[in-house]
């Protein structure tokens, strides 16, 4: 039998309750490398869960709980195939995505990292605006490269992988991609479903911890941040983006967690009302 081509890896902490219907939807996708970590779960119904699925032959890594980016690269170092991506356990993979993820790679050497367009279900349900590219000056300020991108092996090791805790792993990680001069391109189908839930105290705790991981971001990428007024200049972002985000950026008394909405609302205002209107007939 022919080794997969395509590894994919999921973190799991006490999502008993979704993994069946993320791992199902990878029975729609070409023969995959597929590992779930159990990042320490503690949660009876899913350790439950996770005994059953290894039983059933599937490779279940268990870890102390050590947060996604600690056991994706887990993942990573439990599988061998050249194309990785990471599927969160209470997402879902639209059927044969993986494989044109792949085929977009296996066609073009110089690509690192593709995606596909993303539908959010649960609390909001609407398409995610997503980059074109990965653009080395855009990425300084959005994070439009979504979670579910496929990368190849290679690439995400030369950059260490998945090393920020706390939040917005996948954004530092893009960075790194974007600093090294990195082709990544959006593929026009869907690729996935990601699901909106947290809730307030999500939504608070995000606030919280959004300045810090921005600075700790700039740090990490200071070469990248130093390079944004030549980076502007090549940018294929839209002209609305390439002229107010800067400003944006500069607010007087706003805080760092309003000009990042803000930055968004810049990059998509139509899509932002529509998932304004759309929570709101929900509530």
């Amino acid at each position: 039998m022919a080794e997969s081509r395509i590894a994919v890896v999921i973190a799991c902490y006490n999502d008993g309750a979704t993994l069946p219907e993320a791992l199902d939807s990878l029975k729609d996708q070409e023969p995959c490398e597929i590992v779930v970590v159990d990042d320490g779960s503690n949660d009876p119904d899913t350790l439950e869960v996770l005994e059953t699925l290894r039983a059933d032959g599937l490779k279940v890594v268990r870890q102390e709980n050590g947060g996604p980016s600690a056991a994706r690269m887990a993942g990573v170092r439990a599988t061998t195939a050249p194309y990785i991506t990471a599927v969160d356990a209470d997402d879902a993979q639209a059927p044969g995505a993986l494989a044109r993820l792949a085929d977009a790679l296996d066609a073009d050497p110089e690509l690192m990292l593709v995606w596909g367009d993303v539908e959010t279900f649960g609390e909001v349900k609407s398409m995610r605006q997503l980059a074109r590219n990965l653009d080395p000056w855009l990425i300084t300020y959005v994070n439009e490269v979504p979670a579910g991108s496929m990368m190849r092996r290679e690439a995400l090791l030369e950059t260490g992988g998945w090393q920020l805790e706390g939040g917005y792993e996948d954004w530092d990680l893009w960075m790194a991609f974007a600093e090294r001069g990195w082709k990544g391109r959006r593929l026009p189908f869907l690729n996935g479903y990601y699901r909106v839930r947290g809730g307030e105290r999500v939504q608070a705790r995000a606030v919280t911890r959004h300045a810090a991981l921005m600075a700790e971001m700039r740090c990490r990428h200071a070469e990248l941040y130093a390079r944004r007024r030549s980076n502007w200049r090549s940018s294929k972002a839209p002209l609305r983006a390439k002229l107010l985000l800067p400003l944006v950026a500069r607010l007087p008394f706003a805080s760092e967690h309003t000009r990042h909405r803000l930055s968004h609302l810049v990059s998509h205002p139509l899509h932002l009302l529509r998932v304004h209107r759309q929570s709101a007939r929900s509530a």
